[in-house]
């Protein structure tokens, strides 16, 4: 069975399959050889980064225990994906062509030229949430326990242990962050686990890149709280969820005076623009585009520019037809769509 408390209850291989095939198709085709010249992550951070700062609780009620999950949720945002796997680090695996966060921001998908292969491997490496008391240890690497994901599935959790960064608090629920690697739409195990291999001394230093301007894969949405939204609705919400979110979801309970409290749920993520506003009915609020599925009262409402692969050179590639740009989305679940929408719209403006 799937590990307890996963930050999703499915691989990645399956989430991605309906957007997935277009998208590599255009890759192979168009991300021409680079040289040798880029280094992806060799910059040098500050270990103090990550946990820097005081965390915005947006004047509402916590206590210090939900301060503590927002600061770990806060951290794991400030890590760049796309920077985990470096060039150095596979130099004996394969050449790395191309980077993209187009599925999620916690994730990155990176193409691999393997020696003697003529198709690339697609590699996905993401930023999890899980617990593993009592899970079976696949194996080790750089002395760090790796378990697997899923059961059938070539998916490794690497332990990534923030509570050791400068400024960190004490770890005090069961959830502990991993670095999450498999293949997409392959199922080699031993190639993965040469990956693992690779990246295990990076993640067990904590030597882990930076996400911001001048990250391998920048991306300014993804920098962003999706709590942030609570600030625009003081005295509006009734219970927020703050250790059970996640680093690009928020969970709440949206309180309005001659409503039913809604649990809401709002997301920070890619998503597919034509298919998002081709299939979702239109509303304009206040000069904001908002997109609405009626039957499942899901809103979304895009609030940044395409999102493109990148070449490990420097250059960014169009994905061709399939437009997929950064977007609040909020789940109400149905009969509560004029509340998904509010808040989407009142979302949107702190990440436009």
């Amino acid at each position: 069975m799937p590990i307890p408390g996963s930050l999703r209850s499915c691989p990645p291989k399956l989430r991605l399959v309906s957007g997935l095939l277009a998208i590599l198709a255009i890759v192979t085709g168009c991300a021409a050889p680079v040289d040798g010249t880029a280094r992806v992550g060799s910059r040098e951070v500050d270990p103090a980064a990550f946990f820097a700062g005081p965390v915005p609780t947006y004047g509402l009620p916590v206590s210090s225990e939900d301060v503590d999950a927002l600061a770990y949720l806060r951290a794991i945002r400030r890590i760049d994906p796309c920077g985990l796997l470096t060039r150095e680090d596979l130099a004996k695996i394969g050449e790395i062509g191309s980077v993209g966060t187009l599925f999620a921001f916690d994730e990155c998908d990176v193409d691999v030229k393997v020696p003697g292969e003529a198709d690339r491997r697609y590699v996905s490496v993401d930023l999890t949430l899980a617990h593993v008391n009592g899970e079976p240890v696949a194996f080790q690497a750089a002395g760090l326990p790796v378990y697997e994901a899923f059961p059938g599935t070539c998916d490794y959790l690497l332990p990534m242990d923030l509570s050791r960064l400068p400024g960190a608090p004490p770890m005090r629920g069961l959830d502990r962050s991993f670095v999450r690697i498999g293949l997409i739409a392959d199922g080699n195990c031993e190639f993965v686990q040469r990956l693992v291999r690779a990246l295990a001394p990076r993640v067990a230093t904590l030597h882990v890149p930076l996400r911001d301007a001048v990250a391998t894969y920048p991306a300014q949405v993804a920098e962003h709280d999706p709590c942030h939204v609570l600030a625009a609705l003081r005295g509006q919400v009734g219970h927020w969820d703050a250790q059970d979110s996640r680093p690009y979801q928020c969970d709440f309970v949206l309180q309005r005076l001659g409503f039913d409290a809604t649990p809401l749920r709002v997301s920070l993520e890619p998503q597919a623009y034509d298919l998002a506003t081709e299939t979702r009915t239109r509303l304009d609020r206040g000069g904001v585009e908002v997109y609405v599925d009626q039957a499942t009262c899901t809103a979304a409402t895009f609030v940044g520019a395409e999102l493109r692969r990148k070449l490990v050179g420097g250059d960014f590639v169009t994905t061709g037809d399939v437009v997929i740009r950064p977007a609040v989305v909020v789940d109400a679940g149905p009969g509560h769509c004029d509340a998904a929408v509010a808040v989407a719209a009142a979302a949107s403006k702190f990440y436009a």
